[in-house]
């Protein structure tokens, strides 16, 4: 069997998710889940699993889990955060209540379950959509700046994202050309040296267009794995540069100036993040490769 770094037939989100399904089934039903047709809804940082007849999904950390050392604290926020919304009465998807929704260990790894609920995307060209979400997401963040910072797994990670970072580019280094490793190195100094001074609250942490969707035809933010405290500016700088119209419906219902230091600071911190875990699967799924070459050569330019 190739090791998880020579994993060049990884080419489909089952590909992925095929080495953790056996455990994942095995353990759910060991759990008293029924389970007879698992289906991947998506795979990559987590590999994630309709436990279907059971209406459970499964979110397996799989890289998060190797990037952070461990993915308990991260997945004990999903759980918390998403009870503590629920609680208030917001759309949201909760964690399983037909058996312990975890997390819990597996084979290294570890897991949560949640309520399968049917997501519908989202438009990305509607202007409609655009102007729902942010407005969604100015709701849910005035509620996460409300709720305790004592929230279980919450408060527990203030070096994130830069102990990831450092993480990140330590693992990337072998598979990345010296010059861009040079560069993501100095950009990075740069930045550390630079951090605004801004208040910080209770955040998504991960406000990007994939964890927004339609939800009994209501808008619903999901995926509170990465939530932490941090500026408000770091939601909104990842929401605006994935849904610019989104992320400019969001700063103009809370007030915050698209192009203000702060934010435009938080925009190249996340453009690094990201590129650091694109670049991260490029070197573990062939299926990548050639996009984030693409986009290591644009960051490149740019700087």
């Amino acid at each position: 069997m190739e090791s998880a770094n020579d994993s060049s037939h990884f080419e489909t989100d089952e590909d992925i998710a095929w080495p953790v399904l056996e455990p994942l089934v095995e353990a759910a039903r060991g759990l008293g889940l029924e389970v007879r047709h698992p289906q991947v809804l998506g795979a990559g940082a987590n590999v994630v699993v309709h436990l279907t007849p059971s209406p459970v999904v499964a979110r397996v950390a799989t890289l998060t889990a190797e990037m952070r050392g461990t993915a308990r604290n991260y997945l004990r926020r999903e759980r918390s955060i998403s009870a503590a919304l629920d609680a208030l009465g917001m759309n949201i998807i909760t964690p399983t209540d037909l058996v312990d929704p975890g997390p819990h260990a597996l084979a290294g790894q570890e897991f949560l379950l949640l309520k399968h609920r049917p997501l519908v995307a989202l438009d990305l060209d509607s202007p409609a959509h655009a102007e729902l979400a942010g407005s969604a997401f100015a709701e849910l963040s005035a509620v996460l700046a409300d709720l305790p910072e004592t929230l279980d797994g919450c408060g527990e990670d203030p070096g994130q994202p830069w102990a990831e970072i450092a993480t990140l580019t330590q693992t990337v280094r072998p598979t990345t050309d010296a010059a861009a490793i040079a560069k993501i190195a100095a950009v990075t100094q740069q930045l550390s040296d630079t951090e605004p001074d801004d208040p910080w609250q209770l955040v998504h942490g991960d406000a990007h267009r994939n964890n927004v969707a339609l939800l009994d035809n209501q808008i619903v933010w999901f995926d509170f794995e990465d939530a932490n405290l941090r500026p408000l500016t770091w939601d909104l700088a990842t929401l605006r540069r994935s849904w610019p119209a989104a992320g400019d419906a969001a700063c103009r219902l809370l007030d915050v100036d698209p192009e203000s230091p702060s934010m435009l600071w938080h925009h190249e911190l996340r453009e690094l993040y990201a590129l650091l875990w694109s670049l991260l699967y490029a070197q573990r799924y062939t299926r990548y490769r050639a996009a984030t070459a693409e986009r290591l050569e644009d960051w490149m330019s740019n700087q």
